[in-house]
């Protein structure tokens, strides 16, 4: 496949994902409330609405929510409190970031002040208080592995973060060629591997794939139905190289050598004939 070509699949890709986007669907992984509340509440109210409040393992992910908040004179409540074992995320890993602002022995859950011009913005506080909250939403697959390849079959499979194992959701599996097609598997067993197959697809042909995580809730007040799905992860595949392609490639690389093998034999009886 030429790269102007692989550059016009690219963007038809990135059109399809955006169309799936504009039809109902929030594109976020984190939500801002209005309202403070205390932090049990905060937690309650993030996993009615969204998946839970929000958790920030790595250094990208304590950047990228730094890079969202709406307002810098606001507090905003995290997943992160104290267990026995120390400092720990709603989803059960251990606190690794250090972006302290002021180490408060006394509370036991942790908020995020974006009004310190300081990058080190967490600070701990007694979880009675009253502050806005930051709540997670789907979060994507961070890498897929292409297990199988056939002709016409690719076998995927990625790892399922703790969050997102406590929670119903379902992954967009966009997948172009020529065209694109999304496709949508259910994650409902509660394991930390998601495996599926896509088929029925063409030999020796280069796909673009986006694969992104989406959960689906009711507002009980409004019967609104919420879409929230986290931006695509994407990577491409190529199908193996049908029997019948293999034949046509040997029989024309065969055809070939005997063609230039008869070439050079005539030549070589033209030219001796010259001589005599």
């Amino acid at each position: 496949m030429f790269p102007n070509e692989m550059h016009i699949l690219q963007q038809l890709a990135v059109l399809v994902v955006c169309r799936s986007l504009a039809t109902g669907q929030i594109s976020s992984r984190y939500f801002f409330t209005q309202e403070p509340m205390p932090w049990v509440k905060g937690r309650e109210y993030c996993q009615s609405h969204f998946v839970d409040l929000a958790v920030l393992s790595t250094e990208e992910e304590y950047s990228a929510l730094l890079s969202a908040i709406p307002t810098n004179n606001a507090s905003f409540w995290l997943g992160l409190h104290k267990q026995s074992s120390g400092w720990e995320w709603t989803d059960g890993e251990q606190l690794r970031l250090t972006h302290w602002y002021n180490y408060n022995h006394e509370g036991h859950c942790v908020s995020l002040e974006a009004m310190f011009e300081e990058k080190d913005k967490l600070l701990a506080r007694y979880c009675n208080e009253q502050h806005r909250v930051v709540c997670q939403g789907p979060v994507s697959p961070q890498s897929v592995s292409v297990d199988f390849v056939n002709i016409d079959q690719v076998n995927l499979s990625w790892n399922i973060s703790a969050l997102m194992q406590t929670t119903s959701h379902y992954y967009n599996v966009t997948i172009c060629s020529f065209i694109c097609e999304t496709l949508f598997y259910s994650y409902t067993n509660g394991s930390s591997l998601m495996s599926i197959s896509i088929s029925n697809l063409s030999a020796a042909t280069e796909y673009f794939i986006y694969v992104s995580a989406v959960v689906i809730h009711l507002d009980h007040g409004t019967s609104r139905k919420w879409i929230l799905q986290d931006s695509p992860i994407m990577f491409n595949a190529k199908t193996a190289t049908s029997n019948k392609t293999q034949k046509k490639i040997s029989s024309f690389w065969i055809y070939s050598v005997w063609l230039l093998v008869s070439s050079f034999w005539c030549i070589y009886h033209i030219v001796k004939k010259g001589k005599f």
